[in-house]
């Protein structure tokens, strides 16, 4: 170990490194954790009218400052992923709202089960990069609801993305523990090392410095380690349980047979460094340990469960709805029960008589035993209803589709078709788009909306004279989505001859009056966050005409020209 004398020649010299430093250059993974310090610049511009002792505080060129009772409002931070226009977003899209207006409807909206289509523009929203709502004390709850929402998203490259964009200016030590554990969880340390190498960040949280040093361990740096750790002794942390396994991983001492479950770390600690550890996850068991035991081989096999053991089955029914075990793992231990001839032959008077455990594997082994098609349905429609009372739906999903996979559609009576197609869904591929231009919205000029680019001449003169055939015959005639697609174009500044103006009517007072409120009020962030609100949990392509209306119309007067034609290329055209 290093002495305190020579600690406190290390300290100095990297001190006076530092000073000839730029502040915002990246510090190695190992070096002391400084005091960030606020340094205001001030500017003597004199002025005879002002005497000497008047300080004069330099405000930057094109940066908010808002001065409220005297006091003078920092500069609010940028933090994101997206440039604003990439989205048709701007820097100022929060500014004229109150806070907890936004922080109220934020919330309700991370209670949502929203469909695909509202997270897409939700995940756009929030991690466009913009200035947090213009009241200093608002900042850190403005940036926890960006977190909050990455950590619900679960997309573990996005997060990385966002952190190692933004570590600079906002070091997220909350993101950066989700990161570490979710990778550490599914047996990707590596990953999660090197990741936290590249931040090359200082964390003051004590969580974050044992990983940091582990991770110096795992990468095989262990005079970094060393250093870092002596370097953070002297700083004042203190860790028992971390000392001993760290002394252990560096040969410092020969056995470390201490565990502990504290976090994550710890129970990998636990594992790494005492092979006879045993770990029993029960019902209060954290689903992030679930993974890691899983991830990690470290799940006691379900061969070894007696079927006697009611609470260990239910244990592993909710594992395996949680993806923790294979479904055949549960399904070949409901294989061993004993069930009489009698009650295999009355299953259904049965299943009421006897357990919840014990009416599953009797179901089960019913499917096994017929096979007439109403017969197996019947009998997997009940079991899969028995999962979804008990809420481990996800329990009965893979085996199920195997199961009926073996019919066909018209061999079932009536009542089970719904059913069977119910459970063999699938979510299909996005089919190619099919041009149709018998019919407007279906016709080449959706390619405006496409990535493909095409010069507003030509969708203009293609536009007309589409029109122009309309006017003539008498057969066609403009339904919303062609309206919703015409007035897109006339928002883009796309003109309309005047002779065919009367072809369509805009519809008016369609949007809702809280929605157009803000938009008339500049509140465009708040605005879009009730237009996810209101998709919810829907698909765009399943709302009506006139919700989908509304939708793009409010998009035009806003100018939010990406989004709006993301929907527009998704929504409108045929695909086949």
């Amino acid at each position: 170990m290093l002495n305190k004398f020579f600690i406190n020649i290390i300290i100095s010299i990297l001190l006076i490194i530092y000073s000839h430093t730029n502040a915002n250059e990246p510090v190695d993974i190992w070096s002391i954790d400084k005091k960030e310090s606020e340094n205001n610049s001030v500017n003597t511009n004199l002025d005879n009218n002002i005497s000497d002792e008047t300080e004069t505080i330099v405000i930057e060129e094109n940066l908010t400052n808002s001065i409220e009772e005297g006091e003078i409002t920092n500069r609010r931070k940028i933090v994101g992923l997206y440039d604003p226009e990439e989205n048709g977003f701007a820097l100022e899209m929060w500014n004229n709202t109150d806070p907890k207006k936004i922080f109220e409807l934020s919330k309700k909206i991370n209670n949502m089960d929203l469909s695909e289509d509202a997270k897409n523009i939700y995940t756009k929203l929030l991690l466009t990069n913009s200035y947090s709502p213009s009241k200093k004390k608002d900042e850190k709850n403005f940036l926890d609801m960006k977190s909050n929402w990455l950590i619900k998203f679960r997309d573990i490259d996005l997060i990385k993305e966002y952190l190692k964009k933004n570590v600079d200016i906002e070091p997220n030590e909350q993101l950066t523990k989700f990161v570490l554990d979710e990778l550490f969880a599914i047996n990707e340390k590596k990953q999660a090392c090197e990741f936290l190498e590249e931040l090359n960040t200082n964390f003051k949280d004590n969580y974050l410095t044992k990983y940091s040093i582990y991770c110096l361990i795992y990468l095989k740096k262990n005079e970094q380690a060393s250093l870092r750790y002596d370097l953070e002794k002297e700083l004042g942390y203190n860790d028992p349980f971390f000392e001993k396994k760290f002394q252990f991983l560096l040969g410092y001492i020969s056995n470390s047979t201490d565990t502990s479950e504290k976090d994550l770390l710890n129970l990998h600690l636990s594992f790494l460094t005492n092979k006879e550890y045993k770990y029993l996850p029960n019902d209060k068991t954290p689903k992030l340990y679930w993974r890691y035991l899983s991830s990690n081989n470290l799940l006691e096999s379900a061969n070894n469960i007696d079927i006697e053991d009611e609470n260990q089955i239910s244990l592993l029914e909710k594992a395996t709805h949680q993806g923790h075990y294979d479904e055949l793992d549960l399904f070949n231990l409901y294989k061993k029960f004993q069930f009489s001839v009698d009650q295999l032959l009355n299953i259904e008077v049965e299943i009421k008589r006897i357990s919840k455990i014990q009416s599953r594997a009797l179901l089960y082994q019913g499917i096994l035993l017929n096979n007439d098609p109403n017969t197996v349905t019947s009998l997997s429609k009940l079991l899969k209803e028995s999962f979804e009372k008990d809420n481990i739906p996800n329990a009965f999903n893979r085996e199920l589709k195997k199961i009926l996979e073996n019919f066909k559609l018209e061999e079932l009576s009536s009542d089970l078709t719904e059913f069977y197609s119910k459970s063999l869904e699938q979510e299909s591929l996005e089919n190619e788009i099919k041009f149709n231009n018998k019919i407007l919205h279906q016709s080449k000029l959706v390619k405006y909306f496409g990535r493909e680019s095409i010069s507003k001449k030509k969708i203009e003169k293609d536009l007309n004279n589409y029109l122009k055939k309309i006017k003539k015959s008498k057969k066609n005639y403009l339904i919303t989505k062609d309206i919703v697609l015409i007035e897109a174009m006339v928002s883009d500044g796309i003109e309309i001859k005047e002779e065919y103006k009367s072809l369509y009517n805009s519809k008016e007072n369609t949007i809702p009056t809280d929605i157009q409120v803000l938009i008339n009020d500049q509140e465009i962030g708040m605005a879009v966050l009730r237009l996810i609100e209101i998709i919810g949990q829907d698909k765009i392509k399943d709302l009506g005409s006139e919700t989908l209306y509304f939708l793009i119309n409010a998009l035009n007067q806003m100018d939010i020209d990406p989004i709006r034609n993301e929907i527009l290329y998704s929504v409108l055209p045929l695909r086949a």
